[in-house]
């Protein structure tokens, strides 16, 4: 998921790891704040898959920065790890989604709606599990742990709303 953030990040423009933190935090803080521990080791995978390069240059004040920029086939590779399954842990389904839907503006019309209807199904996965769970007279829930399960089920069908709602043709 970091990658997918970084690579939109600096697809505009180069940016020092601490500006692409910056903006991230900025832009996705509300659910993801990457320390420079994970950023790096990320950048680092990217630079190894040449979807970014690296410039270093020397500041005025003699500091030598270093910048990174998104590679045309960059791209590309963004969008085989948007693609890529993800988690089957619903707790990080939620990160990835989310990640994803606000990164989006990188793909075509033709691949939001392929996202979108991926997701959607994804959703109706969980969906029947979690009704399973409920429904399944063997399974001993108590009160709060069917409670729990009722506003999951309660924001899966939110989400999905949402998602059947979203304009694909909308420009990033």
């Amino acid at each position: 998921m970091i990658e997918i953030l970084i690579l939109y990040i600096i697809h505009k423009r180069e940016k020092t790891i601490y500006s692409i933190r910056k903006e991230i935090i900025e832009i996705f803080g509300t659910f993801t704040k990457p320390s420079i521990g994970t950023i790096h080791p990320a950048l680092q995978r990217l630079l190894k898959e040449k979807a970014v390069s690296l410039t270093e240059r020397m500041s005025d004040g003699g500091k030598k920065s270093s910048y990174y920029s998104i590679t045309r086939s960059g791209l590309e590779y963004f969008k085989k790890m948007f693609f890529n399954s993800g988690s089957d842990n619903p707790s990080l389904f939620y990160t990835q989604l989310q990640a994803r839907l606000g990164t989006m503006g990188l793909l075509n019309v033709e691949e939001r709606k392929r996202f979108l209807s991926e997701f959607s199904k994804k959703i109706e996965i969980y969906k029947f599990e979690l009704e399973n769970k409920l429904n399944d007279e063997f399974i001993e829930l108590d009160y709060y742990q069917t409670q729990l399960l009722n506003r999951t089920l309660n924001e899966l069908n939110s989400l999905k709303d949402y998602i059947n709602n979203l304009k694909v043709d909308h420009a990033g």
